[in-house]
């Protein structure tokens, strides 16, 4: 302590300048229960765990001039969502999740970033983000019915122009795959670029879209266009929105994915999800489906799959919930169906 103590002498001495540095966090546990649909055959498990752990960091600066930078960093782990299959024991490692550094201007804002590709449809709280997602159901569908999010590298600017803002961005993932089939930019490496060794080979793709947000609308539009090899993902087009109706929260996305012209295939996914506030209780209901047309690309069969799933969450205080859901969905086409349960107590701060 005594040289902690004397070591911040120093640097006040020193006139060195310490950034203000703002913490966050969520941390959510409970119980889960999960059975899992395959063909002749199932699997269960149940048992209390850490549903999410994650610390998030941000320090701002004041550049003068109407600039600011802004840098960002979330640290997760300890948790299921560092664990495969059903386990649910909630001792995944700590990692590095998000990072990003922002440059604010009176122009726009560029951002280069370090993360995990948004949940777009079917992200936690979904139906309360203005920027991406309308989901009303805590763990999300990625993974289940839709595809499991990647890590990303980005580079991003944004243009506000009213209530709509426009942005661009270029970004570089790993290539990986599902049954043996490249899957857009996979599962691999953060950090491991567009050139290297074949196995941490990264797909670039290039993003053009907007965002709208005025009053108790919110909507968005986004297209990606990947530089893909050949069985991959080559484009996809993104377009949701909510619009709060004071007694109830309704939202609507869809997603339209194309692979490379050598595989072809298309997979169609669409959600709708409510939500309804009642004082301290907020319920909420979810329906997505996808729908796998011509070659299975995404490596779970052709025809359609859904899910359904409800949610009951009853507000503590405003940082303090239980929160209660149950989902059932087909994950690939011809298995059985899967389920889970999962009952929390989640405290943000």
């Amino acid at each position: 302590m005594k040289k902690t103590l004397i070591a911040l002498a120093v640097l006040a001495a020193s006139g060195a300048s310490f950034a203000q540095v703002t913490i966050s966090g969520n941390l959510a546990m409970g119980y889960r229960a999960t059975t899992t649909g395959a063909v002749g055959a199932s699997s269960d498990a149940a048992g209390l765990g850490v549903d999410t752990s994650e610390i998030d960091f941000a320090a701002t600066e004041d550049l003068g001039g109407g600039m600011k930078a802004t840098a960002k960093l979330a640290l997760a782990g300890a948790d299921r969502s560092g664990e495969s299959g059903a386990s649910t024991t909630g001792n995944g490692a700590v990692t590095g999740r998000d990072a990003t550094l922002t440059l604010q201007t009176n122009a726009g804002a560029l951002v280069l970033g370090s993360v995990q590709a948004a949940d777009y449809l079917s992200g936690a709280q979904g139906l309360t983000a203005g920027f991406a997602g309308v989901g009303a159901y805590y763990n999300g569908w990625d993974g289940k019915v839709l595809s499991a999010r990647t890590n990303r590298d980005t580079v991003t600017y944004i243009v506000p122009v009213g209530a709509v803002s426009l942005f661009a961005s270029y970004q570089e993932g790993a290539t990986g795959a599902v049954n043996g089939v490249p899957q857009g930019l996979g599962t691999g490496t953060t950090g491991s670029g567009t050139a290297g060794q074949a196995s941490y080979t990264g797909q670039s793709l290039t993003v053009w879209g907007a965002t709208y947000a005025k009053g108790a609308a919110n909507a968005n539009f986004t297209y990606l266009n990947f530089n893909s090899n050949v069985g991959a993902t080559k484009s996809q087009t993104r377009l949701s929105g909510n619009y709060d109706f004071g007694a109830v929260k309704l939202g609507l996305g869809g997603v339209v994915t194309a692979s490379d012209a050598g595989v072809g295939g298309k997979a169609t996914d669409l959600l709708l999800g409510l939500s309804a506030p009642m004082g301290a209780l907020t319920l909420g209901a979810e329906f997505v489906q996808r729908k796998i047309d011509d070659v299975a690309f995404t490596g779970q069969g052709i025809g359609t799959l859904t899910g359904s799933s409800l949610q009951a969450t009853y507000a503590l205080s405003k940082r303090t919930a239980v929160i209660g859901n149950y989902a059932r969905w087909t994950a690939v086409n011809g298995n059985d169906a899967s389920s889970q349960f999962n009952l929390l107590l989640s405290h943000s701060f």
